[in-house]
C-alpha cells in the first residue's frame, strides 16, 4: 500500500539538474510508487547564477509535464515547490510571495552554500516564520558546517526550522562524511522528515537501500515518522511530534 510522501524531488522535465526528459521524469515517478510514495512533491531548483527559474518559469515547466502524467494513474500524485537556494534574492521573493512554498504555503525548502550557513540565518528563519512560512533545511548532512558543529543544526531546529533527510547519504551516494553525518544527525533525532531528492530513475534504487538502513536500525515506526507522519506534518506548518 502506497502510503509514503517524498517532499524533494527532480522529476520535472528540462528545467534543472533534474530529468532531462518526461519520460526520465515519468519513469523516476513510477520508481517511487513501485517503493510506496502516494505524493511526490516536486522541487525543481531556484537559484540565480546557476539556475535562473522564477515561480512562473517552475509553474511553467510543472504544467508541461502534465500531458505525460494524465494517462498515467498508476503514478504518484504530484504537487508543486521548489528547492529554493537561500540567497538575498531567493529570500525576498519568499517573503514578497514569488517563491514556491510547499503545497498550503505554511512551509518552504531551503538550500543553503555548502561549506557554511550565512551568518544571518536565525534573522531570517525567524522572518519567515513570523510571515507563516516554517523553513525545511535540505540535506543538512551535505553542509560541511555541521560535519563540525552538528549543534548548529541543533540551535535552529530550537528556534522552529525542520530538516530534511536526504535517506541516499545514509548508503554513501555523496561520501562518507555526508553519510557519518546523516547518521549522528539521526542519533541525535534532529531529522523531521527524509526525501528521495532523486534527479534520475536510478536514484531510486539508493533511497530504496537507505530506507532498508532505517528500518534495520531504528525499525518500521522510525520509516513511519520520516516518510509519513513528518512530511504530513510540514506541509501542515508544524513540526511533527
Amino acid at each position: 500500500m502506497r502510503r509514503f510522501v517524498d517532499l524533494h524531488c527532480h522529476f520535472v522535465a528540462g528545467i534543472d539538474d533534474g530529468a532531462p526528459s518526461p519520460a526520465e521524469g515519468v519513469a523516476m515517478l513510477e520508481a517511487l510508487g513501485a517503493l510506496g510514495f502516494e505524493h511526490v512533491v516536486a522541487t525543481p531548483h531556484m537559484r540565480p547564477g546557476m539556475f535562473e527559474n522564477t515561480r512562473i518559469d517552475l509553474e511553467r515547466a510543472f504544467a508541461a509535464m502534465g500531458p505525460h502524467l494524465a494517462a498515467r494513474p498508476d503514478l504518484p500524485r504530484v504537487s508543486l515547490s521548489s528547492e529554493h537556494y537561500f540567497d538575498a534574492i531567493v529570500f525576498s521573493r519568499l517573503l514578497d510571495g514569488s517563491g514556491l512554498p510547499y503545497p498550503g504555503g505554511r512551509a518552504a525548502l531551503l538550500e543553503f552554500y555548502e561549506i557554511d550557513f550565512p551568518p544571518t540565518i536565525e534573522h531570517r528563519f525567524f522572518d519567515l516564520l513570523r510571515n507563516g512560512i516554517r523553513p525545511v533545511i535540505a540535506h543538512p548532512e551535505r553542509y560541511r558546517i555541521l560535519w563540525r558543529e552538528p549543534e548548529r543544526l541543533e540551535r535552529l531546529v530550537e528556534k522552529g526550522a525542520a530538516a530534511l533527510l536526504d535517506t541516499a547519504a545514509l548508503v554513501g551516494k555523496y561520501g562518507r562524511k555526508p553519510q557519518s553525518c546523516a547518521e549522528h544527525l539521526l542519533e541525535l533525532e534532529l531529522y523531521h522528515a527524509a526525501c528521495s531528492d532523486a534527479h534520475r530513475a536510478a536514484d531510486v534504487g539508493e533511497v530504496a537501500a537507505g530506507m532498508r538502513a532505517i528500518q534495520k536500525r531504528y525499525g518500521a515506526d522510525e520509516i513511519e515518522f520520516l516518510f509519513c507522519d513528518g512530511p504530513r506534518a510540514l506541509l501542515e506548518g508544524h513540526l511533527p511530534e
